[in-house]
């Protein structure tokens, strides 16, 4: 009998362990969702925890436990981002055999992050770009991992004769960038819609692959 209690006892404080820590994820990720946007809207500047606080109904104290300071926490939204992002990247690298198909389902994958994440994007690509190579503390983020990537894939579709000899790297910034373009447009200028987007993105994809097509 006392061993069942014990058990039950023991599954009761894991149970409790677990959703304690959920609510502290989920409440961190209220946290980063607000400040991104808040971050957009008053600038670096004009930030304040405080602000953060009263948008979520948490005492300042609260967002402290979680966050040293803005910097850190605009970090962790970057960083965050970034996480997101290379996942999705690595699916499509890792699951698409094709060259030239990998090559574009990367390009899509980066409109589709953009367009759908247009906090995150901004804050990562657009409002502070420098954040890209800045290392706070001991960790190195992996915020060029999704440029290594496209490297990658580029390299593999010289590597596989399918695409002309060129330069690696200048092959990536023009695809980078080009995405890049993309996806500035359609969050700065919303007569650039969903579809229309899609065109532009099918139009410069193939233009890019006759462009280098052996």
């Amino acid at each position: 009998m006392a061993d069942n209690v014990s058990t039950r006892n023991g599954r009761i404080r894991k149970a409790s362990r677990r959703r304690r820590e959920q609510e502290k994820e989920e409440l961190r990720q209220l946290i980063l969702k607000v400040a991104g946007t808040l971050f957009l809207e008053l600038g670096y500047d004009r930030f304040s925890m405080r602000r953060v606080a009263e948008e979520i109904g948490y005492s300042v104290a609260t967002l402290y436990l979680y966050f040293r300071d803005k910097d850190e926490l605009l970090f962790a939204i970057v960083d965050t981002g970034f996480s997101q992002f290379i996942q999705q990247l690595t699916i499509e690298a890792t699951n698409t055999i094709d060259p030239w198909r990998r090559l574009m389902k990367l390009a899509d994958v980066y409109i589709s992050f953009g367009l759908h994440n247009p906090v995150y994007y901004q804050l990562m690509f657009l409002w502070r770009p420098e954040y890209l190579t800045q290392v706070r503390g001991d960790n190195t983020p992996k915020r060029l991992e999704s440029f290594h990537l496209l490297e990658e894939a580029v390299q593999a579709a010289v590597d596989a004769g399918v695409m002309v000899p060129t330069d690696v790297r200048t092959c990536s910034d023009a695809l980078w960038m080009m995405v890049h373009g993309i996806v500035s447009l359609a969050i700065s200028m919303p007569m650039f819609d969903e579809e229309r987007i899609q065109q532009v993105s099918a139009f410069a994809q193939e233009v890019f692959k006759k462009a280098l097509t052996l």
